[in-house]
Protein backbone atom coordinates (compact mmCIF):
# COMPACT_ATOMS: atom_id res chain seq x y z
CA UNK A 1 0.00 0.00 0.00
CA UNK A 2 2.81 2.32 0.95
CA UNK A 3 4.56 1.50 -2.31
CA UNK A 4 1.60 2.92 -4.20
CA UNK A 5 1.21 6.00 -1.96
CA UNK A 6 4.73 7.34 -2.31
CA UNK A 7 4.70 7.70 -6.12
CA UNK A 8 1.17 9.25 -5.95
CA UNK A 9 2.21 11.67 -3.24
CA UNK A 10 5.38 12.54 -5.10
CA UNK A 11 3.47 13.16 -8.33
CA UNK A 12 0.85 15.22 -6.47
CA UNK A 13 3.47 17.40 -4.92
CA UNK A 14 5.10 17.95 -8.28
CA UNK A 15 1.72 18.88 -9.82
CA UNK A 16 0.92 21.20 -6.92
CA UNK A 17 4.23 22.93 -7.34
CA UNK A 18 3.60 23.34 -11.07
CA UNK A 19 0.20 24.96 -10.42
CA UNK A 20 1.66 27.21 -7.75
CA UNK A 21 4.44 28.21 -10.13
CA UNK A 22 1.87 28.96 -12.86
CA UNK A 23 -0.20 31.12 -10.51
CA UNK A 24 2.88 32.93 -9.25
CA UNK A 25 4.11 33.52 -12.79
CA UNK A 26 0.76 34.91 -13.92
CA UNK A 27 0.53 37.12 -10.86
CA UNK A 28 4.13 38.23 -11.26
CA UNK A 29 3.56 39.15 -14.89
CA UNK A 30 0.59 41.30 -13.89
CA UNK A 31 2.62 43.05 -11.23
CA UNK A 32 5.55 43.59 -13.58
CA UNK A 33 3.32 45.07 -16.27
CA UNK A 34 1.61 47.38 -13.78
CA UNK A 35 4.93 48.37 -12.24
CA UNK A 36 6.41 49.32 -15.61
CA UNK A 37 3.25 51.18 -16.63
CA UNK A 38 3.00 53.28 -13.49
CA UNK A 39 6.71 53.89 -13.25
CA UNK A 40 6.58 55.47 -16.71
CA UNK A 41 3.41 57.38 -15.75
CA UNK A 42 5.05 58.74 -12.60
CA UNK A 43 8.08 59.89 -14.57
CA UNK A 44 5.88 61.78 -17.04
CA UNK A 45 3.82 63.23 -14.21
CA UNK A 46 7.00 64.40 -12.48
CA UNK A 47 8.14 66.14 -15.67
CA UNK A 48 4.74 67.82 -16.03
CA UNK A 49 4.87 69.12 -12.46
CA UNK A 50 8.42 70.39 -12.85
CA UNK A 51 7.48 72.01 -16.17
CA UNK A 52 4.73 73.98 -14.43
CA UNK A 53 7.23 75.02 -11.78
CA UNK A 54 9.75 76.15 -14.39
CA UNK A 55 7.03 78.02 -16.28
CA UNK A 56 5.88 79.71 -13.09
CA UNK A 57 9.40 80.96 -12.46
CA UNK A 58 9.72 82.19 -16.05
CA UNK A 59 6.41 84.06 -16.02
CA UNK A 60 6.95 85.53 -12.56
CA UNK A 61 10.40 86.74 -13.60
CA UNK A 62 9.04 88.44 -16.73
CA UNK A 63 5.45 89.42 -15.93
CA UNK A 64 5.45 89.39 -12.14
CA UNK A 65 4.37 86.99 -9.40
CA UNK A 66 0.71 88.04 -9.54
CA UNK A 67 0.45 87.29 -13.25
CA UNK A 68 2.20 83.95 -12.69
CA UNK A 69 -0.32 83.05 -9.96
CA UNK A 70 -3.26 83.87 -12.22
CA UNK A 71 -1.82 81.93 -15.15
CA UNK A 72 -1.18 78.94 -12.90
CA UNK A 73 -4.71 78.88 -11.48
CA UNK A 74 -6.16 79.19 -14.99
CA UNK A 75 -4.11 76.16 -16.11
CA UNK A 76 -2.05 78.18 -18.57
CA UNK A 77 1.35 76.90 -17.37
CA UNK A 78 0.64 73.31 -18.44
CA UNK A 79 2.02 71.61 -21.53
CA UNK A 80 3.80 74.73 -22.79
CA UNK A 81 7.59 74.69 -23.38
CA UNK A 82 9.28 77.09 -20.98
CA UNK A 83 10.92 79.03 -23.80
CA UNK A 84 7.42 79.74 -25.20
CA UNK A 85 5.40 80.25 -22.03
CA UNK A 86 5.80 84.03 -21.73
CA UNK A 87 4.53 84.59 -25.27
CA UNK A 88 1.73 82.08 -24.60
CA UNK A 89 0.59 83.91 -21.46
CA UNK A 90 0.71 87.25 -23.30
CA UNK A 91 -1.63 85.79 -25.90
CA UNK A 92 -4.03 84.52 -23.24
CA UNK A 93 -4.32 87.82 -21.38
CA UNK A 94 -4.77 91.24 -22.95
CA UNK A 95 -2.20 93.97 -22.50
CA UNK A 96 -4.77 96.01 -20.53
CA UNK A 97 -5.41 93.12 -18.13
CA UNK A 98 -1.71 92.50 -17.57
CA UNK A 99 -1.21 96.22 -16.93
CA UNK A 100 -4.01 96.15 -14.34
CA UNK A 101 -2.45 93.16 -12.58
CA UNK A 102 0.94 94.87 -12.55
CA UNK A 103 -0.61 98.09 -11.21
CA UNK A 104 -2.38 96.16 -8.45
CA UNK A 105 0.77 94.28 -7.46
CA UNK A 106 2.69 97.55 -7.06
CA UNK A 107 0.38 98.74 -4.28
CA UNK A 108 2.17 99.04 -0.97
CA UNK A 109 0.00 96.61 0.99
CA UNK A 110 -0.55 94.12 -1.86
CA UNK A 111 -0.30 90.41 -1.08
CA UNK A 112 -0.74 87.45 -3.44
CA UNK A 113 -3.61 86.40 -1.20
CA UNK A 114 -5.44 89.52 -2.41
CA UNK A 115 -6.01 87.68 -5.70
CA UNK A 116 -8.63 85.66 -3.83
CA UNK A 117 -7.33 82.14 -4.41
CA UNK A 118 -7.49 79.64 -1.55
CA UNK A 119 -3.90 78.49 -2.05
CA UNK A 120 -0.76 79.88 -3.66
CA UNK A 121 1.29 78.16 -6.34
CA UNK A 122 4.04 77.31 -3.86
CA UNK A 123 1.50 75.41 -1.74
CA UNK A 124 -0.02 73.69 -4.77
CA UNK A 125 3.42 72.65 -6.02
CA UNK A 126 4.38 71.23 -2.61
CA UNK A 127 1.08 69.31 -2.41
CA UNK A 128 1.47 67.86 -5.91
CA UNK A 129 5.07 66.82 -5.25
CA UNK A 130 4.08 65.12 -1.97
CA UNK A 131 1.15 63.26 -3.59
CA UNK A 132 3.34 61.96 -6.39
CA UNK A 133 5.98 60.83 -3.88
CA UNK A 134 3.29 58.94 -1.94
CA UNK A 135 2.09 57.26 -5.12
CA UNK A 136 5.63 56.16 -5.95
CA UNK A 137 6.05 54.70 -2.46
CA UNK A 138 2.75 52.84 -2.65
CA UNK A 139 3.72 51.39 -6.01
CA UNK A 140 7.14 50.37 -4.73
CA UNK A 141 5.55 48.60 -1.73
CA UNK A 142 2.79 46.87 -3.68
CA UNK A 143 3.85 46.45 -7.29
CA UNK A 144 6.61 43.89 -6.84
CA UNK A 145 6.75 40.11 -6.94
CA UNK A 146 7.20 40.00 -3.18
CA UNK A 147 3.77 41.51 -2.82
CA UNK A 148 1.90 39.04 -5.03
CA UNK A 149 -0.23 38.10 -2.03
CA UNK A 150 -1.81 41.57 -2.23
CA UNK A 151 -3.47 40.71 -5.53
CA UNK A 152 -6.49 39.16 -3.87
CA UNK A 153 -6.87 42.05 -1.45
CA UNK A 154 -6.80 44.51 -4.34
CA UNK A 155 -9.20 42.48 -6.44
CA UNK A 156 -11.63 42.18 -3.53
CA UNK A 157 -11.39 45.90 -2.70
CA UNK A 158 -14.36 47.48 -0.94
CA UNK A 159 -17.55 45.49 -0.51
CA UNK A 160 -17.14 43.53 -3.73
CA UNK A 161 -16.93 39.74 -3.40
CA UNK A 162 -16.03 36.97 -5.80
CA UNK A 163 -18.71 34.46 -6.78
CA UNK A 164 -18.99 31.53 -4.40
CA UNK A 165 -16.27 29.05 -5.50
CA UNK A 166 -17.20 25.57 -6.67
CA UNK A 167 -16.11 22.50 -4.78
CA UNK A 168 -13.19 21.96 -7.15
CA UNK A 169 -12.14 25.62 -6.83
CA UNK A 170 -12.25 25.31 -3.03
CA UNK A 171 -9.98 22.32 -3.21
CA UNK A 172 -7.60 24.09 -5.59
CA UNK A 173 -7.50 27.17 -3.34
CA UNK A 174 -6.83 24.94 -0.31
CA UNK A 175 -3.97 23.21 -2.09
CA UNK A 176 -2.53 25.94 -4.34
CA UNK A 177 -3.78 29.37 -3.18
CA UNK A 178 -5.97 31.95 -4.98
CA UNK A 179 -6.36 31.40 -8.68
CA UNK A 180 -5.00 34.16 -10.96
CA UNK A 181 -7.13 34.62 -14.11
CA UNK A 182 -7.92 37.28 -16.71
CA UNK A 183 -10.75 38.41 -14.45
CA UNK A 184 -8.36 38.77 -11.57
CA UNK A 185 -6.07 40.82 -13.80
CA UNK A 186 -8.87 43.17 -14.82
CA UNK A 187 -9.89 43.66 -11.21
CA UNK A 188 -6.28 44.19 -10.24
CA UNK A 189 -5.80 46.88 -12.90
CA UNK A 190 -8.94 48.64 -11.77
CA UNK A 191 -7.96 48.49 -8.11
CA UNK A 192 -4.50 49.87 -8.78
CA UNK A 193 -5.90 52.66 -10.98
CA UNK A 194 -8.36 53.65 -8.26
CA UNK A 195 -5.63 53.60 -5.62
CA UNK A 196 -3.19 55.72 -7.64
CA UNK A 197 -5.86 57.98 -9.13
CA UNK A 198 -5.60 60.48 -11.97
CA UNK A 199 -2.52 62.37 -13.06
CA UNK A 200 -1.46 64.85 -10.42
CA UNK A 201 -1.41 68.51 -11.44
CA UNK A 202 -0.16 71.55 -9.61
CA UNK A 203 -3.41 73.35 -10.37
CA UNK A 204 -6.04 72.27 -7.83
CA UNK A 205 -8.80 70.23 -9.45
CA UNK A 206 -11.38 72.32 -7.61
CA UNK A 207 -11.10 75.69 -5.98
CA UNK A 208 -13.75 78.15 -4.93
CA UNK A 209 -13.70 81.88 -5.48
CA UNK A 210 -16.25 84.46 -4.47
CA UNK A 211 -15.96 86.28 -7.80
CA UNK A 212 -13.99 86.38 -11.04
CA UNK A 213 -10.41 87.61 -11.02
CA UNK A 214 -11.60 90.58 -13.09
CA UNK A 215 -14.12 91.42 -10.38
CA UNK A 216 -11.54 91.12 -7.61
CA UNK A 217 -9.20 93.41 -9.52
CA UNK A 218 -12.05 95.79 -10.37
CA UNK A 219 -11.06 95.42 -14.01
CA UNK A 220 -13.21 95.87 -17.09
CA UNK A 221 -11.71 94.86 -20.41
CA UNK A 222 -11.54 97.89 -22.71
CA UNK A 223 -13.69 97.31 -25.77
CA UNK A 224 -11.73 97.33 -29.01
CA UNK A 225 -13.95 97.57 -32.08
CA UNK A 226 -11.19 98.60 -34.46
CA UNK A 227 -9.98 101.98 -35.62
CA UNK A 228 -12.49 104.67 -36.63
CA UNK A 229 -11.40 104.29 -40.25
CA UNK A 230 -11.98 100.51 -40.13
CA UNK A 231 -15.38 100.95 -38.51
CA UNK A 232 -16.54 103.60 -40.99
CA UNK A 233 -15.35 101.66 -44.03
CA UNK A 234 -17.16 98.51 -42.88
CA UNK A 235 -20.41 100.37 -42.12
CA UNK A 236 -20.32 102.25 -45.44
CA UNK A 237 -20.12 98.90 -47.24
CA UNK A 238 -22.92 97.36 -45.15
CA UNK A 239 -25.32 100.27 -45.68
CA UNK A 240 -24.16 100.77 -49.28
CA UNK A 241 -23.57 104.47 -48.69
CA UNK A 242 -22.10 106.20 -51.71
CA UNK A 243 -22.19 109.93 -50.89
CA UNK A 244 -19.50 109.92 -48.24
CA UNK A 245 -16.41 112.05 -47.76
CA UNK A 246 -13.14 111.68 -45.91
CA UNK A 247 -13.03 113.43 -42.58
CA UNK A 248 -10.84 116.56 -42.80
CA UNK A 249 -9.42 115.59 -39.42
CA UNK A 250 -8.34 112.23 -40.82
CA UNK A 251 -9.02 108.70 -39.59
CA UNK A 252 -12.68 108.35 -40.52
CA UNK A 253 -15.48 109.14 -42.95
CA UNK A 254 -18.12 111.85 -43.03
CA UNK A 255 -21.46 110.12 -43.50
CA UNK A 256 -24.53 111.94 -44.81
CA UNK A 257 -26.32 113.33 -41.77
CA UNK A 258 -29.38 111.11 -42.29
CA UNK A 259 -27.24 108.01 -41.58
CA UNK A 260 -25.76 109.38 -38.36
CA UNK A 261 -28.10 107.64 -35.93
CA UNK A 262 -27.77 104.26 -37.60
CA UNK A 263 -23.97 104.50 -37.77
CA UNK A 264 -23.78 105.38 -34.07
CA UNK A 265 -26.20 102.59 -33.17
CA UNK A 266 -24.12 100.02 -35.06
CA UNK A 267 -20.93 101.15 -33.33
CA UNK A 268 -22.63 101.10 -29.92
CA UNK A 269 -24.07 97.64 -30.48
CA UNK A 270 -20.70 96.36 -31.74
CA UNK A 271 -19.20 96.93 -28.29
CA UNK A 272 -21.41 94.15 -26.91
CA UNK A 273 -19.96 91.56 -29.28
CA UNK A 274 -16.38 92.80 -29.70
CA UNK A 275 -14.77 89.90 -27.80
CA UNK A 276 -16.45 87.37 -30.09
CA UNK A 277 -14.58 88.90 -33.03
CA UNK A 278 -11.24 89.43 -31.26
CA UNK A 279 -8.23 87.13 -31.31
CA UNK A 280 -4.78 87.49 -29.76
CA UNK A 281 -1.71 87.35 -31.99
CA UNK A 282 1.65 87.87 -30.38
CA UNK A 283 0.07 89.65 -27.45
CA UNK A 284 -1.81 92.04 -29.75
CA UNK A 285 -5.58 92.13 -30.11
CA UNK A 286 -6.79 91.65 -33.67
CA UNK A 287 -10.42 92.53 -34.39
CA UNK A 288 -12.41 91.32 -37.37
CA UNK A 289 -14.02 94.74 -37.80
CA UNK A 290 -16.04 93.91 -40.93
CA UNK A 291 -17.52 90.82 -39.34
CA UNK A 292 -18.22 92.65 -36.08
CA UNK A 293 -20.01 95.58 -37.74
CA UNK A 294 -22.05 93.23 -39.92
CA UNK A 295 -23.09 91.23 -36.84
CA UNK A 296 -24.10 94.42 -34.99
CA UNK A 297 -26.08 95.64 -38.00
CA UNK A 298 -27.84 92.28 -38.33
CA UNK A 299 -28.75 92.39 -34.64
CA UNK A 300 -30.32 95.83 -35.00
CA UNK A 301 -32.11 94.84 -38.18
CA UNK A 302 -33.55 91.73 -36.56
CA UNK A 303 -34.71 93.37 -33.33
CA UNK A 304 -35.70 96.86 -34.49
CA UNK A 305 -35.80 97.56 -38.22
CA UNK A 306 -37.44 94.38 -39.53
CA UNK A 307 -40.22 94.30 -36.88
CA UNK A 308 -41.13 97.90 -37.72
CA UNK A 309 -41.15 97.22 -41.47
CA UNK A 310 -43.37 94.15 -41.02
CA UNK A 311 -46.19 96.28 -39.56
CA UNK A 312 -46.81 98.32 -42.70
CA UNK A 313 -47.59 97.88 -46.36
CA UNK A 314 -45.68 99.86 -48.97
CA UNK A 315 -42.93 100.53 -46.43
CA UNK A 316 -39.84 102.04 -48.06
CA UNK A 317 -37.08 104.65 -47.84
CA UNK A 318 -37.90 108.07 -49.23
CA UNK A 319 -35.18 108.74 -51.80
CA UNK A 320 -36.28 112.24 -52.79
CA UNK A 321 -33.83 115.12 -52.74
CA UNK A 322 -35.73 116.67 -49.84
CA UNK A 323 -35.42 113.47 -47.81
CA UNK A 324 -31.68 113.38 -48.48
CA UNK A 325 -31.32 116.73 -46.74
CA UNK A 326 -33.00 115.56 -43.53
CA UNK A 327 -31.03 114.76 -40.37
CA UNK A 328 -32.70 111.36 -40.06
CA UNK A 329 -33.80 108.49 -42.27
CA UNK A 330 -37.09 109.34 -43.99
CA UNK A 331 -39.45 106.38 -44.32
CA UNK A 332 -42.88 106.10 -45.91
CA UNK A 333 -45.72 103.60 -45.55
CA UNK A 334 -48.94 103.19 -47.54
CA UNK A 335 -50.95 101.59 -44.77
CA UNK A 336 -50.89 99.48 -41.64
CA UNK A 337 -50.76 95.71 -42.19
CA UNK A 338 -53.76 94.43 -40.25
CA UNK A 339 -52.58 90.85 -40.86
CA UNK A 340 -49.24 91.34 -39.12
CA UNK A 341 -48.42 89.48 -35.94
CA UNK A 342 -47.80 92.75 -34.09
CA UNK A 343 -51.23 94.10 -35.06
CA UNK A 344 -53.04 90.99 -33.85
CA UNK A 345 -51.00 90.35 -30.70
CA UNK A 346 -51.74 93.85 -29.46
CA UNK A 347 -55.42 93.54 -30.34
CA UNK A 348 -55.38 96.60 -32.57
CA UNK A 349 -58.15 97.47 -35.02
CA UNK A 350 -58.50 99.62 -38.11
CA UNK A 351 -59.77 102.44 -35.88
CA UNK A 352 -56.25 102.69 -34.41
CA UNK A 353 -54.89 103.79 -37.81
CA UNK A 354 -56.95 106.35 -39.75
CA UNK A 355 -56.04 108.26 -42.94
CA UNK A 356 -55.90 112.03 -42.52
CA UNK A 357 -55.54 115.10 -44.70
CA UNK A 358 -52.14 116.48 -43.73
CA UNK A 359 -51.87 119.39 -46.11
CA UNK A 360 -51.65 121.68 -43.08
CA UNK A 361 -49.27 119.47 -41.07
CA UNK A 362 -45.58 120.25 -41.50
CA UNK A 363 -42.63 117.97 -40.85
CA UNK A 364 -44.02 114.72 -42.25
CA UNK A 365 -42.58 115.03 -45.73
CA UNK A 366 -45.50 112.98 -47.03
CA UNK A 367 -48.62 113.48 -49.17
CA UNK A 368 -50.93 111.51 -46.88
CA UNK A 369 -50.82 110.60 -43.22
CA UNK A 370 -51.96 107.81 -40.95
CA UNK A 371 -53.30 108.99 -37.60
CA UNK A 372 -52.21 106.64 -34.83
CA UNK A 373 -54.40 106.09 -31.79
CA UNK A 374 -53.10 106.71 -28.26
CA UNK A 375 -53.28 102.96 -27.66
CA UNK A 376 -51.04 102.14 -30.64
CA UNK A 377 -48.69 105.02 -29.80
CA UNK A 378 -48.34 103.79 -26.21
CA UNK A 379 -47.47 100.29 -27.40
CA UNK A 380 -44.61 101.64 -29.51
CA UNK A 381 -43.61 104.04 -26.71
CA UNK A 382 -43.05 101.05 -24.41
CA UNK A 383 -40.93 99.35 -27.07
CA UNK A 384 -38.75 102.46 -27.35
CA UNK A 385 -38.58 102.80 -23.56
CA UNK A 386 -37.13 99.31 -23.13
CA UNK A 387 -34.37 99.66 -25.72
CA UNK A 388 -30.91 99.50 -24.17
CA UNK A 389 -29.42 102.81 -25.30
CA UNK A 390 -30.22 106.25 -26.65
CA UNK A 391 -28.66 105.31 -29.98
CA UNK A 392 -31.08 102.40 -30.45
CA UNK A 393 -34.00 104.61 -29.41
CA UNK A 394 -33.03 107.10 -32.11
CA UNK A 395 -32.68 104.28 -34.62
CA UNK A 396 -36.17 102.99 -33.81
CA UNK A 397 -37.67 106.45 -34.32
CA UNK A 398 -35.71 106.95 -37.55
CA UNK A 399 -37.26 103.83 -39.03
CA UNK A 400 -40.83 104.73 -38.17
CA UNK A 401 -42.79 105.96 -41.21
CA UNK A 402 -42.70 109.75 -41.39
CA UNK A 403 -46.33 109.92 -42.37
CA UNK A 404 -47.54 108.64 -38.99
CA UNK A 405 -49.16 111.38 -36.90
CA UNK A 406 -50.88 111.59 -33.53
CA UNK A 407 -53.46 114.00 -32.15
CA UNK A 408 -52.22 116.02 -29.16
CA UNK A 409 -53.66 118.89 -27.12
CA UNK A 410 -51.80 121.24 -29.45
CA UNK A 411 -53.12 119.54 -32.55
CA UNK A 412 -51.75 116.75 -34.80
CA UNK A 413 -47.96 116.24 -34.82
CA UNK A 414 -45.69 113.74 -36.56
CA UNK A 415 -45.31 110.61 -34.43
CA UNK A 416 -41.53 110.93 -34.68
CA UNK A 417 -41.68 114.40 -33.13
CA UNK A 418 -44.01 113.08 -30.45
CA UNK A 419 -41.47 110.42 -29.38
CA UNK A 420 -38.49 112.78 -29.65
CA UNK A 421 -40.18 115.06 -27.15
CA UNK A 422 -41.13 112.23 -24.78
CA UNK A 423 -37.62 110.77 -24.70
CA UNK A 424 -35.80 114.14 -24.82
CA UNK A 425 -34.36 113.40 -28.25
CA UNK A 426 -35.63 116.53 -29.93
CA UNK A 427 -32.12 117.87 -30.57
CA UNK A 428 -31.12 115.12 -32.95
Amino acid sequence: MAGFLVPFATGGLIKAQEIRDEYDENAGNMVDAASAKYSAQFDLNQKAIELQNANYKAVSGSLGLAMAEIAAKDGNLNDVPTNQVIAFVKEKYSKAFRAKVDEKSQEKDFSLKDLGYQTLFSQDYATATKELKENRKWAADNLNKGAVKNLTDLYLAGDKELPEPTGLEKAQKFMFGDRVTEGTGAGFEQAVAEKIGDEITVQPKEFKATSTIEGRLDFTEPVNIGTVAEQDKAIANILNIKDIKLSPEGGGLLFPVRFRNEVLAIKEKAKEYALQFTTMKGGTEVVNVSGLMQYAHNELAQKIITPIASRFTGYKVDTSDIAKQMSYRVMQAENIDSESEWFNLNELTDTDFVFKDISKISGTGATHAIAVSKKAADIMKEEIKHLDSMSTQKLYIDYLPDNLIIETDGGPVPLKTYYKNIFALASY
